[in-house]
Parts: structure tokens; sequence; C-alpha cells
């Protein structure tokens, strides 16, 4: 994943929802906001994981903000 496409029926990079966070980001529902990230529902088909990207989007979220 590194800075590839996390949410792949949207088309956002993790650099995106990087860029999400460092502007205010604090939750799933910001990044889907300030990204458009998981808004579609078709990461389960296009993605190559077959699973949705909201796990993804939440450990990157998890990793990057200070509780």
């Amino acid at each position: 994943m590194e800075n590839g496409i996390v949410c792949y029926c949207s088309n956002v990079s993790k650099e995106k929802i990087l860029e999400a966070i460092a502007s205010g980001a604090k939750s799933l529902q910001d990044i889907r906001n300030m990204t458009g990230a998981c808004t579609l529902g078709k990461c389960k088909e296009l993605s190559p994981t077959k699973k949705c990207c909201s796990t993804n989007i939440i450990k990157i979220l998890n990793e990057n903000t200070i509780v």
C-alpha cells in the first residue's frame, strides 16, 4: 500500500488520506468528507484484496493521529 491507492472505488491514495489527517481529519467520516474515500461502496469489487477500504483507512488514522 505505501503511498498507493487505499480506496479503489474512489481512487484515493494513502498520501491523500495523510493530507486530510494533516488538515484536521480525526475520524473515518472526516476522511470520507475530505477525500471522498469509502463513499461508493465498490472496494470489495475493485480492490485486489476484495475488502472494504474502511479498515485500512482506520489503521492509517490510528497510526497518524495523536489521541
